[in-house]
């Protein structure tokens, strides 16, 4: 059952994803949500967009994760991945006179659940280009996820 309202989830570029990433290598953060989104920590809904705005032009996949251990369990039967998707570096478009680059996807329809129940989304940036993410400013990267308010996954 929907709830009827949508927000937007954004990480800060001076706070996240603020390090050099190698090829295939992710940073993974924990975004603290707005109480509108995780009112007593219990964060549900459904991701319908992600956009991601870049100064560096790479291939990025976005991972969201149900728990902040972010998979990293070594048993496959504990996994807690929700879902991922994929933006080739050629995604990333200039607008005129902007010197970052912008990558899009809608239509999406993933549930996100908060198992943690720490009123966080759980994400990792990974890079799959062959040249690395750069550390600090030269290497900003904000990523937006618009999410669909639920009462249920």
């Amino acid at each position: 059952m929907q709830s009827g309202v949508s927000l937007r989830i954004k990480t800060d570029s001076a706070l996240h994803f603020t390090g050099a990433i190698a090829q295939n290598a992710g940073e993974g953060e924990d975004i603290a949500l707005a109480m509108e989104v995780a009112a007593g920590k219990h964060c549900r809904g459904r991701i319908k967009a992600i956009a991601i705005q870049s100064v560096e032009a790479r291939a990025w996949e976005v991972w969201l994760w149900s728990k902040s251990t972010k998979g990293v369990t070594g048993n496959v039967d504990t996994s807690t991945l929700i879902g991922y998707w994929g933006f080739a570096a050629a995604d990333g478009l200039l607008v005129t006179g902007d010197a970052n680059y912008y990558y899009y996807i809608d239509g999406l329809d993933q549930s996100y659940w908060d198992e943690d129940i720490s009123g966080q989304l759980h994400i990792t940036l990974v890079n799959r280009s062959a040249a690395a993410k750069s550390a600090d400013a030269a290497g900003a990267v904000s990523v937006r996820l618009f999410m669909d308010l639920s009462q249920g996954i």
